[in-house]
């Protein structure tokens, strides 16, 4: 029995873990919309690489909201590979 709580209350650390991560990604998602408004703006079009790890960061945001929602036990990167666009 013990051993169950044990790992709930790892889970839960992983949990806020992982949400604190969350909220990371919005501050790195903005950055990589502003920068390709610009790039867009002044070259013509955004860039190829933001725009590739744009939807791998969009995969991983995917991957942190199953695991701190219970819908997957897999913990996302970096106990895992990033997921590739």
């Amino acid at each position: 029995m013990a051993n169950i709580e044990e790992h709930k209350v790892i889970k839960a650390i992983y949990v806020i873990f992982f949400y604190f991560i969350y909220s990371l990604t919005d501050f790195v998602l903005i950055f990589i919309a502003i920068v390709q408004t610009f790039l867009n703006l002044f070259t013509g079009s955004p860039n190829q690489n933001l725009q590739e790890f744009g939807v791998s960061l969009g995969l991983y945001v995917k991957q942190i909201a199953e695991y701190v929602s219970y819908s997957h036990d897999e913990k996302p990167f970096p106990f895992s590979d990033w997921p590739k666009s």
